[in-house]
Protein backbone atom coordinates (compact mmCIF):
# COMPACT_ATOMS: atom_id res chain seq x y z
CA UNK A 1 0.00 0.00 0.00
CA UNK A 2 1.49 3.35 -0.98
CA UNK A 3 1.18 6.67 0.88
CA UNK A 4 -1.84 7.93 -1.10
CA UNK A 5 -3.80 4.71 -0.57
CA UNK A 6 -2.90 4.67 3.14
CA UNK A 7 -4.02 8.28 3.68
CA UNK A 8 -7.20 7.75 1.63
CA UNK A 9 -8.11 4.76 3.80
CA UNK A 10 -7.44 6.78 6.94
CA UNK A 11 -9.64 9.57 5.59
CA UNK A 12 -12.38 6.99 4.88
CA UNK A 13 -12.30 5.45 8.37
CA UNK A 14 -12.31 8.85 10.07
CA UNK A 15 -15.10 10.22 7.82
CA UNK A 16 -17.46 10.75 10.79
CA UNK A 17 -14.86 12.56 12.88
CA UNK A 18 -14.57 16.33 13.09
CA UNK A 19 -12.77 17.88 10.12
CA UNK A 20 -10.05 19.52 12.27
CA UNK A 21 -9.22 16.20 13.95
CA UNK A 22 -9.06 14.36 10.62
CA UNK A 23 -6.70 16.98 9.17
CA UNK A 24 -4.49 16.75 12.25
CA UNK A 25 -4.32 12.92 12.07
CA UNK A 26 -3.56 12.96 8.32
CA UNK A 27 -0.84 15.59 8.78
CA UNK A 28 0.70 13.44 11.54
CA UNK A 29 0.82 10.35 9.29
CA UNK A 30 2.13 12.36 6.32
CA UNK A 31 5.05 13.42 8.51
CA UNK A 32 5.64 9.71 9.38
CA UNK A 33 5.92 8.98 5.66
CA UNK A 34 8.37 11.88 5.16
CA UNK A 35 10.58 10.69 8.03
CA UNK A 36 10.49 7.11 6.71
CA UNK A 37 11.53 8.28 3.26
CA UNK A 38 14.47 10.17 4.82
CA UNK A 39 15.56 6.89 6.43
CA UNK A 40 15.45 5.27 2.99
CA UNK A 41 12.26 3.23 3.44
CA UNK A 42 9.74 2.71 0.63
CA UNK A 43 6.12 3.84 1.01
CA UNK A 44 4.98 0.19 1.32
CA UNK A 45 7.48 -0.46 4.14
CA UNK A 46 6.43 2.69 5.98
CA UNK A 47 2.73 1.69 5.61
CA UNK A 48 3.52 -1.79 7.04
CA UNK A 49 5.44 -0.21 9.91
CA UNK A 50 2.54 2.15 10.75
CA UNK A 51 -0.04 -0.66 10.65
CA UNK A 52 -3.48 -1.01 9.12
CA UNK A 53 -5.54 2.22 8.81
CA UNK A 54 -8.47 0.32 10.31
CA UNK A 55 -6.39 -0.67 13.37
CA UNK A 56 -5.24 2.93 13.73
CA UNK A 57 -8.86 4.09 13.64
CA UNK A 58 -9.89 1.46 16.23
CA UNK A 59 -7.08 2.50 18.58
CA UNK A 60 -8.13 6.17 18.34
CA UNK A 61 -11.72 5.13 19.01
CA UNK A 62 -10.88 2.94 22.02
CA UNK A 63 -8.85 5.76 23.60
CA UNK A 64 -11.70 8.22 22.97
CA UNK A 65 -9.38 10.63 21.16
CA UNK A 66 -11.70 11.16 18.18
CA UNK A 67 -15.05 12.90 18.68
CA UNK A 68 -17.42 11.68 15.97
CA UNK A 69 -20.14 13.86 14.52
CA UNK A 70 -23.74 12.64 14.44
CA UNK A 71 -23.92 9.92 11.77
CA UNK A 72 -27.27 11.11 10.39
CA UNK A 73 -27.60 12.61 6.96
CA UNK A 74 -27.16 16.38 6.54
CA UNK A 75 -30.85 16.61 5.61
CA UNK A 76 -31.84 14.88 8.85
CA UNK A 77 -29.63 17.12 10.98
CA UNK A 78 -31.00 20.20 9.21
CA UNK A 79 -34.56 19.00 9.84
CA UNK A 80 -33.73 18.46 13.51
CA UNK A 81 -32.27 21.99 13.73
CA UNK A 82 -35.38 23.45 12.08
CA UNK A 83 -37.65 21.52 14.46
CA UNK A 84 -35.66 22.79 17.45
CA UNK A 85 -35.88 26.39 16.14
CA UNK A 86 -39.64 26.03 15.64
CA UNK A 87 -40.01 24.65 19.16
CA UNK A 88 -38.00 27.56 20.59
CA UNK A 89 -40.11 30.10 18.67
CA UNK A 90 -43.32 28.42 19.84
CA UNK A 91 -42.07 28.54 23.43
CA UNK A 92 -41.27 32.26 23.13
CA UNK A 93 -44.69 32.96 21.57
CA UNK A 94 -46.44 31.03 24.35
CA UNK A 95 -44.44 32.95 26.97
CA UNK A 96 -45.53 36.23 25.35
CA UNK A 97 -49.21 35.27 24.97
CA UNK A 98 -49.90 33.25 28.15
CA UNK A 99 -49.85 36.22 30.59
CA UNK A 100 -52.64 37.85 28.53
CA UNK A 101 -54.89 34.77 28.44
CA UNK A 102 -56.45 35.18 31.92
CA UNK A 103 -57.43 38.79 31.11
CA UNK A 104 -58.95 37.76 27.78
CA UNK A 105 -60.86 34.90 29.42
CA UNK A 106 -62.15 37.27 32.12
CA UNK A 107 -63.31 39.83 29.54
CA UNK A 108 -65.06 37.08 27.56
CA UNK A 109 -66.79 35.78 30.71
CA UNK A 110 -67.99 39.28 31.66
CA UNK A 111 -69.32 39.82 28.13
CA UNK A 112 -71.09 36.44 28.27
CA UNK A 113 -72.71 37.38 31.59
CA UNK A 114 -73.98 40.67 30.14
CA UNK A 115 -75.27 38.99 26.98
CA UNK A 116 -77.05 36.35 29.07
CA UNK A 117 -78.81 39.04 31.11
CA UNK A 118 -79.77 40.98 27.96
CA UNK A 119 -81.07 37.82 26.27
CA UNK A 120 -83.14 37.00 29.36
CA UNK A 121 -84.70 40.48 29.39
CA UNK A 122 -85.49 40.37 25.66
CA UNK A 123 -87.04 36.89 25.86
CA UNK A 124 -89.11 37.90 28.91
CA UNK A 125 -90.44 40.95 27.01
CA UNK A 126 -91.28 38.76 23.98
CA UNK A 127 -93.21 36.29 26.18
CA UNK A 128 -95.10 39.12 27.92
CA UNK A 129 -95.95 40.70 24.56
CA UNK A 130 -97.18 37.33 23.21
CA UNK A 131 -99.34 36.80 26.31
CA UNK A 132 -100.76 40.33 25.97
CA UNK A 133 -101.49 39.74 22.27
CA UNK A 134 -103.35 36.49 22.98
CA UNK A 135 -105.36 38.17 25.76
CA UNK A 136 -106.18 41.09 23.46
CA UNK A 137 -107.27 38.84 20.57
CA UNK A 138 -109.54 36.64 22.63
CA UNK A 139 -111.07 39.33 24.87
CA UNK A 140 -112.82 41.20 22.04
CA UNK A 141 -115.06 40.25 19.15
CA UNK A 142 -112.28 40.51 16.56
CA UNK A 143 -113.08 39.64 12.95
CA UNK A 144 -109.74 38.67 11.32
CA UNK A 145 -111.00 39.05 7.70
CA UNK A 146 -114.17 40.49 6.14
CA UNK A 147 -116.89 37.88 5.93
CA UNK A 148 -115.40 35.59 8.60
CA UNK A 149 -116.99 34.82 11.91
CA UNK A 150 -115.43 36.68 14.84
CA UNK A 151 -112.91 34.93 17.10
CA UNK A 152 -114.51 33.36 20.17
CA UNK A 153 -114.40 35.28 23.42
CA UNK A 154 -112.68 33.56 26.34
CA UNK A 155 -113.94 33.87 29.86
CA UNK A 156 -112.23 36.17 32.30
CA UNK A 157 -110.79 33.16 34.19
CA UNK A 158 -109.19 31.77 30.99
CA UNK A 159 -107.74 35.16 30.09
CA UNK A 160 -106.40 35.59 33.64
CA UNK A 161 -104.79 32.14 33.41
CA UNK A 162 -103.13 33.02 30.09
CA UNK A 163 -101.90 36.32 31.56
CA UNK A 164 -100.59 34.61 34.72
CA UNK A 165 -98.83 31.96 32.64
CA UNK A 166 -97.21 34.67 30.49
CA UNK A 167 -96.04 36.66 33.51
CA UNK A 168 -94.75 33.52 35.29
CA UNK A 169 -92.88 32.34 32.16
CA UNK A 170 -91.36 35.80 31.54
CA UNK A 171 -90.22 36.07 35.17
CA UNK A 172 -88.76 32.55 35.07
CA UNK A 173 -86.76 33.31 31.92
CA UNK A 174 -85.48 36.59 33.36
CA UNK A 175 -84.52 35.05 36.74
CA UNK A 176 -82.76 32.07 35.12
CA UNK A 177 -80.74 34.45 32.90
CA UNK A 178 -79.91 36.69 35.86
CA UNK A 179 -78.79 33.75 38.04
CA UNK A 180 -76.68 32.39 35.19
CA UNK A 181 -75.05 35.79 34.81
CA UNK A 182 -74.40 35.99 38.57
CA UNK A 183 -72.89 32.50 38.55
CA UNK A 184 -70.44 33.55 35.83
CA UNK A 185 -69.51 36.74 37.70
CA UNK A 186 -69.12 34.81 40.99
CA UNK A 187 -66.76 32.36 39.31
CA UNK A 188 -64.70 35.34 38.10
CA UNK A 189 -64.55 36.80 41.62
CA UNK A 190 -63.52 33.37 42.96
CA UNK A 191 -60.74 33.18 40.38
CA UNK A 192 -59.52 36.67 41.35
CA UNK A 193 -59.47 35.65 45.05
CA UNK A 194 -57.50 32.49 44.19
CA UNK A 195 -54.94 34.58 42.29
CA UNK A 196 -54.69 37.00 45.22
CA UNK A 197 -54.15 34.10 47.63
CA UNK A 198 -51.40 32.65 45.47
CA UNK A 199 -49.49 35.92 45.27
CA UNK A 200 -49.54 36.47 49.03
Amino acid sequence: MNETEFLDLLRYYFRNAKTEEVEEILADYESHFEEGKKRGLSEEEIARELGSPKDIYNSFQSEGVVDEKAKGSPLKSRALDMAKDAQDKMGKTWDAVSPRLPGAAEATARMTARLLTAAGIIMAIVVLAAAGLVIGLFSTNLVPFHGMTPLPQFSFLTLASIGSFGIFTALSIYLIAREGSRAIETSLIGTDHDKGGETK
